[in-house]
């Protein structure tokens, strides 16, 4: 489904919209389902990025999108190797875990330099998962945005005339 919260002439883009500065932790890493029985399974997933360029944009903030993937990858990296260590004393105590405890992506330096980014237009793509012990916690980051997120996404709609908003969540957030 889709809701539109607000829409100031941006949406559908205009022909005259060639590149895109994508950011948020959803660009590439978009979710498809929620974590245990809300999960998926799919023969094919388009991620943000992907249909974007699909569609005929260029994105051009692939310098920061490599960056953020580099960093996420690390903290997963750094999950599963507690996941490992837990899963020592028994997998039940790493299954129970893992559903009290699903790997959530760490906020990323704040975004910065957009002159390396001149775009047409800009699309934040703020994801939270959810799931079966997983859904909305009352903290920044969660529920709430972080501090981080609050300011990308105030820097981005005062730097770019053309920003969008777009919610990647398989639960409610506070926007």
């Amino acid at each position: 489904g889709i809701v539109l919260l607000g829409n100031k002439g941006i949406l559908p883009l205009s022909d005259n919209i060639k590149t895109i500065a994508l950011f948020g932790s959803g660009a590439r890493r978009t979710i498809k389902g929620g974590t245990g029985s809300g999960d998926v399974n799919v023969r094919t997933f388009t991620s943000v990025e992907e249909g974007l360029e699909k569609a005929g944009y260029s994105i051009i903030s692939k310098k920061w999108l490599d960056a953020y993937d580099d960093f996420i990858n690390t903290a997963k990296n750094q999950y599963d190797k507690e996941i490992k260590r837990i899963a020592k004393k028994g997998a039940f105590n790493a299954l129970i875990y893992l559903m009290s405890h699903p790997f959530t992506q760490p906020d990323y330096k704040p975004i910065s330099h957009y002159e390396d980014y001149p775009a047409n237009a800009a699309v934040y793509v703020l994801c939270r998962n959810s799931g079966e012990g997983a859904d909305r916690k009352a903290v920044k980051g969660d529920y709430y945005l972080s501090d981080i997120e609050i300011d990308d996404i105030t820097s981005l709609s005062k730097e770019y005339d053309k920003f969008i908003l777009l919610l990647n969540t398989g639960n409610v957030v506070d926007i």
